[in-house]
């Protein structure tokens, strides 16, 4: 008869090869994950065993509960309140007044914006975090005349050492206290270990703020950056603005040629009375009915509208129906109808339900004004729409859409809707009123009632690929507790450490899993790791809480890679960096933190 042993390292076996697999990244994760989801399924259909922590017998229903966990129902219920969030603008206003007047100190405004990403990174998911303040920080990068690459990775690490603060700071801490409720039965409080996570986390954040970037400085740049942000901004588009009687450039005269409130635009061209301005502007005064032709980078103007700035108020008029919007560039191909036309001469607009707010400069469009210009194969089209509609130019065959350059244009009416509900989610959680799940679960089903996001939003905002990641971890946790295998560890852990303190116990505890986090995904750490911690807890005979905080902040020192978390991949490739650059900048601060959390737990009376 088959051993329950035998079913005890094959789940060790299973997740060794899972972390193999999760590392390399060679076959995509949720193929991974379907793996060993089919895997545990067949193998535990008709079990004889009774399951080691559970004490009845081993099936599927009990395989299966990582589906239904709550850490799992809180994590993808609070990626739709930030899909929220993001889609509304809900958090532009702070960013635009953090980086307004560029005459103010900007060093200054990079370390209060860091600061920012900290505080916020402990109450938000932090994708739509870092999808709000890198761009804020590239503006700040040129401002100071700094590269880009001396203040990306501090904004990810930065964001990742502000989720160690609280339960919802990281969707590491969740998964961590799904397990333990699994486990044992006992909660996690919103700010039970956010002492100690904050002491840890403002050490890494005096590090990444003001270390580190001496230490990207002397990495060599995998690309000439120089070249790769020139190029960058050399990307601009030409607009059309139209000048009414509300208009705040209506009366403003050009000072030596120049528009002193257009700094960051160039005029290529004003139409007055069907006649053509060309520049240099002598003391030229603007009126009623001029038409403005306008060089900026695509970045510049994607700002602009996201503010709503009056200037583009034009531009920003919805003349299609559109609560979200979406703004894309796409090539003319070879062939298409829209050559040797103006867009005054075709149903383009209409036919597509998309306004056409640029074209990509070029020396010969600098002639006429945007309705006019005529096209060629090759021009770039910068297009304003729904998400519905953008996603339908797939089937024009006149255009071809450039998938990746999509950007949301917030709908700021529901901003204020938005930020409501994540505040009510925040209070609710952090008073312990509502645990987590079910204040999450509550904030995403407010965004839906008050239809801050539609249906099809809130499903966009469901990541699959973390969906089973996470599901199959929880099952592999689930089956290594069963199967007796986090016991094993914990005892192995335990005689390895005969005779040694608790702090000694804990802090080898901490380096273990600060080492495999940075080659599996964090969250895969976390469940893996939180049943061992409370197996070694219960050997011990300590209360578990020490090691289960132990658990959350070595899970979530995800710096020595990109892989070892989302943030890290994000700004890989605006700041272009290698894997050497994560090594070398990533290294050293889990040393520091991994020193810190020995020194806390052995001197500090937390």
């Amino acid at each position: 008869m088959i051993s329950i042993d035998i079913y005890m390292w094959f789940i060790f076996s299973l997740i060794f090869v899972s972390m193999i697999f999760f590392s390399i990244d060679k076959i995509p994760i949720e193929i991974t994950s379907v793996g060993i989801i089919s895997l545990l399924v067949i193998i535990f259909q008709n079990s004889p065993f009774l399951g080691v922590s559970s004490g009845i017998p081993l099936s599927l229903e009990v395989i299966l509960k990582g589906f239904a966990n709550p850490a799992l129902l809180a994590l993808m219920s609070l990626l739709v309140i930030g899909h929220g969030l993001l889609i509304t603008g809900a958090l532009e206003g702070i960013a635009v007044w953090v980086s307004g007047d560029k005459s103010k100190n900007t060093q200054v405004k990079f370390l209060f914006i860091m600061f920012l990403v900290f505080v916020l990174s402990a109450l938000l998911n932090n994708t739509p975090i870092i999808v709000m303040f890198i761009p804020i920080i590239l503006s700040l990068c040129k401002q100071l005349d700094r590269p880009a690459r001396l203040t990306l990775i501090p904004l990810s690490y930065v964001c990742i050492l502000g989720g160690m603060t609280t339960l919802i700071g990281s969707s590491t801490n969740l998964l961590v206290s799904g397990s333990v409720f699994s486990s044992i039965g006992k909660e996690i409080g919103f700010f039970d270990f956010a002492l100690q996570g904050g002491f840890l986390a403002l050490i890494g954040f005096l590090y990444a703020t003001f270390i580190l970037p001496s230490i990207l400085k002397t990495l060599r740049v995998k690309n000439n950056e120089g070249e790769n942000e020139k190029n960058e901004d050399g990307k601009q588009f030409i607009v059309q603005v139209k000048i009414d009687r509300d208009h705040p450039l209506l009366g403003k005269t050009f000072l030596s040629g120049l528009l002193p409130d257009l700094k960051e635009y160039t005029i290529r061209l004003i139409t007055r009375d069907n006649e053509k301005l060309f520049p240099p502007f002598h003391d030229l005064t603007i009126k009623n009915g001029d038409e403005l032709t306008i060089s900026m980078t695509k970045g510049v103007l994607t700002d602009s509208l996201k503010r709503n700035d009056p200037i583009f108020k034009s531009i920003n008029t919805k003349e299609f129906s559109s609560k979200t919007e979406m703004m894309i560039e796409a090539a003319i191909t070879p062939g298409s109808f829209l050559i040797g036309r103006t867009l005054s001469q075709t149903n383009f607009e209409y036919e597509s339900n998309c306004k056409v707010i640029g074209i990509q400069r070029d020396k010969n469009l600098e002639r006429n004004s945007l309705r006019y210009l005529k096209l060629s194969a090759g021009n770039t089209l910068l297009l304003k729409g729904s998400d519905k509609s953008l996603k339908s130019l797939r089937g024009i065959k006149d255009i071809f859409p450039i998938e990746w350059s999509a950007i949301y244009l917030p709908s700021k009416r529901f901003a204020i809707r938005a930020r409501l509900i994540f505040l009510l989610t925040i209070f609710l959680a952090s008073t312990g009123i509502f645990n987590i799940a079910a204040a999450a679960v509550m904030g995403a089903t407010l965004m839906l009632i008050f239809k801050v996001v539609t249906i099809k939003d809130a499903v966009s905002a469901l990541d699959l690929r973390v969906y089973l990641l996470v599901a199959s971890t929880i099952m592999l946790s689930i089956a290594l507790q069963e199967t007796g295998g986090a016991i094993f560890i914990s005892e192995t852990i335990t005689m390895f450490t005969s005779g040694l303190s608790i702090t000694s116990v804990l802090s080898i505890l901490f380096i273990i899993v600060a080492i495999i986090t940075n080659f599996i995904s964090n969250n895969a750490t976390a469940v893996l790791f939180a049943p061992i911690a409370i197996s070694l807890a219960l050997e011990l005979n300590m209360e578990p809480e020490p090691f289960i905080y132990c658990i959350i902040f070595a899970a979530n020192c995800s710096f020595a890679t990109p892989i070892g978390y989302q943030t890290n991949l994000m700004v890989m490739g605006p700041g272009q960096y290698n894997f050497k650059d994560f090594l070398i900048s990533g290294v050293p601060l889990i040393i520091i933190l991994w020193l810190s959390y020995t020194f806390m737990i052995n001197y500090l009376n937390f």
